[in-house]
């Protein structure tokens, strides 16, 4: 690695500092979550500069600066560090993770990350006027012009003030998308508070190196796909896997927001979070409506695009340079789509099902007296999103063959950390679950307790 990218690194850690820290109460775990939270704040940098206009850095310096506000007035409300947010608990989330995170040395050569997410973070890290001209440009239409720009905004921050480098380019996504995972790993292990320690932390851990299982290469190399997909899932495992879904909200809707603003995909999943949280908490429909702000942010990206005259491929009905759907047929495309689908994530699904049906036969009791959910949310959120999957398979307009080959093991991620988190709690239940509370190892006092949930505090 070069001086630069390291540079950058500690720049991104620093930027999204203060607010994660406001947001999780604990220095270590706000190392972790600093990358998002900055890519986050300059997500909104770039949105501002659209809307203006101007220059890329006088609006992040302004982002900056109201983050800085805003995690001073969360500072001055009462609360506590979140569980399980000591050193120990952060060293061993990014220990568990740097092994496949090594990847990060591969040369950035990924033609997504360059055609996509890189050009992107290029006109935008210019000023307003050249970055809309851009996006309504008809010559950019290949590099899906309409996608979100969370995974290309920080990545463009730090070219607005340093040389442009792809080795710079690289890290900054890979850190973001680090941050997610290191967070879904996280909210896994507050859900299994009432399970035995070690169990839960082993459980946890493999929820978050489930982020590699079919796509490994899309963590370090630049591209969005497992940013917002462990985006999403650490949200449906902090408002659909635990017991008490918006009692510490902060964390999951930040984490909704982010998804919804990487890729479309994203957007579709959060519409989906968002029904299900309403569904479960229509007893308090004030507090369960939050949910939908991150559907909002992502609202309002979709009709800034449009107004600058983005177009999508997919709705437009252009296959944006890919081969075009020819004479292909519904069944055919059927066809293949499962076929493809089953090779990417059949028995993982299927195994998972095996032990969600088990589960759900000798344990439900015992899942209920540690403090879980009922697992048919997990499962119903895969559903909906597996068939949204499926129709736009179905429905779109490139040649179903090249598609799926360029595209399954990126977009189903999601499936598998939601499989895997059904397959967790089951097994920690089994293994571990239904005990009074005991100490965790890695910490200097008692876990949670199952019924409270974790330690109350304004802040998240």
């Amino acid at each position: 690695m070069y001086p630069t990218p390291i540079l950058a690194a500690l720049a991104l850690v620093a930027a999204g500092f203060p607010l994660a820290f406001a947001i999780l109460r604990s220095p270590f775990l706000a190392l972790l979550l600093a990358p998002l939270v900055a890519a986050l704040l300059s997500t909104g940098a770039v949105i501002l500069m659209l809307v203006v206009g101007g220059p890329l850095p006088l609006w992040l310096a302004l982002v900056l600066a109201a983050g800085a506000a805003a995690a001073w007035w969360l500072l001055r409300c009462p609360g506590e560090p979140v569980p399980y947010g000591g050193w120990s608990h952060a060293l061993l989330i990014v220990l568990a993770l740097l092994p496949p995170f090594l990847l990060v040395f591969e040369p950035p050569f990924q033609w997504d990350a360059h055609s996509i997410w890189w050009l992107h973070a290029g006109y935008f890290s210019h000023d307003g006027a050249y970055a809309r001209a851009a996006i309504g440009s008809s010559g950019f239409v290949f590099s899906h012009t309409d996608y979100p720009p969370l995974a290309s905004a920080p990545v463009a921050a730090v070219w607005s003030v340093v040389e442009p480098d792809f080795r710079t380019a690289q890290l900054t996504a890979a850190l973001v998308s680090f941050s997610a995972i290191a967070m879904l790993v996280h909210l896994v292990r507050r859900a299994l508070g009432g399970v035995s320690a070690w169990v839960a932390w082993a459980l946890a851990v493999g929820v978050g190196l489930a982020s590699w299982s079919t796509a490994s290469y899309g963590v370090a190399s630049g591209l969005a796909d497992t940013l917002w997909a462990a985006a999403v899932a650490g949200a449906v495992v902090a408002l659909l896997f635990g017991a008490d879904p918006l009692r510490r909200p902060l964390l999951p809707l930040l984490l909704l927001t982010v998804a919804a603003l990487t890729k479309n995909e994203g957007l579709v999943a959060v519409v989906g979070v968002a029904l299900l949280v309403t569904l479960r908490g229509r007893a308090d429909l004030r507090r369960a409506g939050l949910v939908w702000l991150p559907v909002l942010a992502g609202g309002v990206w979709v009709v800034l695009a449009r107004l600058a005259d983005a177009q999508s491929d997919i709705t437009n009905g252009s296959s944006g340079g890919a081969p075009s759907r020819g004479d292909q047929g519904a069944g055919e495309r059927f066809q293949a789509t499962m076929a493809a689908l089953w090779d990417q994530v059949g028995p993982v699904l299927a195994g998972a099902a095996v032990v969600a049906v088990l589960g759900a036969l000798f344990l439900r009791g015992r899942r209920r007296a540690t403090g879980l959910a009922s697992d048919g949310w997990v499962w119903a959120a895969n559903g909906y999103y597996l068939a949204v999957l499926v129709w736009t398979y179905l429905s779109g307009p490139n040649d179903i063959d090249w598609w799926l080959t360029t595209s399954a093991d990126r977009v189903t991620v999601l499936v598998v950390l939601l499989a895997v988190v059904s397959c967790a709690g089951w097994v920690g239940v089994a293994f571990g679950g239904g005990r009074p509370a005991e100490r965790d190892p890695l910490s200097d006092g008692p876990r949670e307790s199952v019924m409270s949930g974790a330690t109350s505090g304004a802040a998240d």
